[in-house]
């Protein structure tokens, strides 16, 4: 048995909608600079989320948007693992 993510195809603002209605809320007020870069952070961390196969974490979208805010870009860097 295998999981499925079914979430993968759909639009950003769609997924962070079945997330967690506040911070699709807080995601859509977003414009500019601010939101290039909520939005380069939240699909970094929802891309690691599927390949790990772990479910988003709601804590991890709120922090990324308050970072774009304050105009913060925060981003973990995968490695390859020899």
């Amino acid at each position: 048995m295998s999981i499925v993510n079914l979430d993968k195809g759909l639009p950003l603002s769609e997924r962070l909608q079945r997330l967690d209605h506040i911070q699709a809320r807080r995601f859509s007020k977003l414009a500019g600079t601010v939101l290039e870069i909520a939005t380069e952070g939240i699909i970094r961390h929802l891309a690691a989320c599927d390949r790990m196969d772990v479910n988003p974490d709601i804590s991890a979208v709120r922090e990324i948007i308050d970072d774009a805010l304050n105009g913060r870009r925060l981003y973990a860097v995968a490695t390859e693992i020899t």
